[in-house]
């Protein structure tokens, strides 16, 4: 098992979020390390999800920490595609534990809970924890609720997780350099499907290949600065992104692309897996995908092509002279406290999630015991061993109750890698980090969308889709955006988004 995975978890869903309801016995906290004396342990009472068969609750690494603080911890693990349906059966009993992992905090179902006073506001507690207090401010404003705490994030890095794939042969071969304009990137497509970068003869080869479906990567719209999904106009209000103007120059690229032929045809029909597919198979020189890619994507390669190289660079600057990538999340869910539980305990579930946001305890949390459960090389490789898997360690099964340590190269790092590939990929993510930008209408989710985004976004989506294959063209797109202007349900949409986006930021 490697360093990257065990912080990475598959799906994503929104979950409905509880109601206030019971909870275990509260009990009187200690602080880290104390000695509990003669008192009863705490029960913790924690629900979770899971990726995989779940572990006891009497694994060494649970009883470590039991010991330490004084508790007994009782997790129950949910099937991650039965985990809502889960949540709903605990909503309408009314039943609520200790602490709930919550996949999305911004339903209106938990807006009415949170409103109810159902969860503790953990604003003016979290600077007293000094892991918890490490995580990035960005990700504790992406979860916000009308600008406060109400969960533990569940972090994940915030960059690596965008790059533009480029094979480095290729470009050496043809004496390019990686592009640093949309010009450039043009011309190295143009190059890689016209000039025989493999050297074989044929005219078999494409510049590019991107997602399509089920929706069209955001890529190809924000990196021409065109908004992640929503934008900040000039009014300071929340807009989606095909209201921005710069998407036509998005577009217009694009279709000149796809004119062209040299990106891969049928881009409606294309998945995200068929990314690796196409690179991977040398049919491909550039593609979008994380930063750990390249050296993956190159192992892979190196099967039928030694001298291959797959390279991931920095996005080609917008017309504006602007670099933009997108800012992910942070975090997949939060933890949430019930509000039933009482300050002392809170403040002992606080010191908990604190000693198991860093890096050591998160392994023995997902892990178990080192050189028993598992081996650590030199390079932080974690291989688990067959003892811990048979005991139920695992990233996807152990560590769903916890919140993680951040490491900002999750996206950069895998096992194998040289130094100097490290070193780059790290290099490459610090850089992403002074360009990327987040989506300022992240998680809202307002209630005239919940009846019907999925039909608006299937319309837009094909619209701009089709824009660019020339199904449809320019004035079409004009006459579309107005559509939505003058739809009464849209802009009720945009009043209750920009309310919500109000309270978010809201400064308490």
């Amino acid at each position: 098992m490697n360093k990257r995975l065990r912080r990475m978890y598959v799906g994503a869903a929104s979950a409905v979020v509880l109601l206030a309801g019971c909870s275990s016995p509260d009990g009187a906290s200690n602080p880290a390390g104390s000695s509990a004396g003669k008192q009863e342990p705490t029960e913790i009472n924690i629900l979770t999800t899971t990726y995989n068969s779940a572990p006891g609750n009497d694994l060494d690494s649970l009883k470590q920490i039991n010991e330490k603080f004084n508790v007994k911890i009782n997790v129950t693990y949910v099937p991650a595609n039965n985990y809502q349906d889960k949540l709903n059966v605990m909503l309408a009993s009314g039943d609520l534990p200790d602490v709930s992992l919550v996949w999305d905090i911004n339903t209106q179902t938990f807006a009415n809970a949170a409103n109810q006073g159902a969860f503790w506001d953990l604003t003016p507690y979290i600077k007293d924890y000094p892991n918890l207090a490490a995580y990035p401010e960005q990700i504790y404003k992406n979860v916000a609720f009308k600008g406060k705490t109400m969960g533990i994030p569940r972090v994940r890095p915030i960059d690596g997780h965008q790059s533009l794939l480029i094979r480095q042969d290729w470009l050496d071969k043809l004496g390019l350099k990686a592009p640093t304009t949309m010009d450039e990137f043009y011309q190295v497509m143009e190059a890689f499907t016209k000039n025989d970068p493999d050297g074989n003869g044929k005219n078999d080869t494409y510049g590019f290949v991107g997602q399509g479906t089920p929706t069209l990567s955001n890529y190809f719209l924000s990196m021409f600065g065109a908004g992640l999904q929503h934008y900040v106009d000039e009014n300071g209000q929340v807009q989606p992104s095909f209201f921005n103007p710069k998407i036509k120059d998005a577009m217009a690229f694009w279709n000149k692309v796809n004119k062209a032929g040299v990106m891969v045809p049928d881009l409606p029909l294309l998945q995200t897996s068929q990314t690796r597919d196409f690179m991977t198979q040398g049919k491909v020189g550039m593609g979008f995908t994380n930063v750990y890619d390249g050296h993956l994507y190159t192992d892979d390669l190196k099967k039928v092509n030694p001298n291959a190289i797959i390279k991931p660079y920095l996005f080609p600057a917008a017309p504006d002279g602007k670099v933009y990538m997108e800012a992910a999340p942070g975090s997949f869910g939060i933890f949430m406290v019930n509000k039933k539980v009482n300050e002392p305990k809170l403040k002992k579930i606080l010191d908990i999630y604190n000693y198991t946001a860093s890096r050591e305890t998160y392994n023995l949390v997902a892990y178990g015991i080192k050189g028993v459960d598992y081996n650590e090389n030199e390079a932080g490789d974690i291989t688990q061993t067959d003892e811990g898997k048979k005991k139920g360690y695992a990233f996807d099964t152990s560590a769903q109750w916890v919140s993680s340590y951040y490491d900002k190269y999750v996206k950069a790092d895998l096992p194998g890698m040289t130094p100097e590939t490290k070193a780059y990929n790290h290099k490459l993510v610090d850089t992403i980090s002074t360009v990327s930008v987040p989506n300022p209408a992240l998680g809202l989710v307002t209630p005239t969308a919940l009846e019907k985004s999925a039909d608006w976004n299937k319309k837009i989506n094909d619209m701009i889709t089709n824009v660019i294959i020339g199904k449809n063209n320019s004035e079409d797109f004009d006459k579309f955006v107005q559509s939505f202007k003058d739809d009464p349900s849209y802009q009720k949409h945009l009043k209750e988004l920009n309310e919500l986006y109000k309270e978010k930021t809201a400064k308490k």
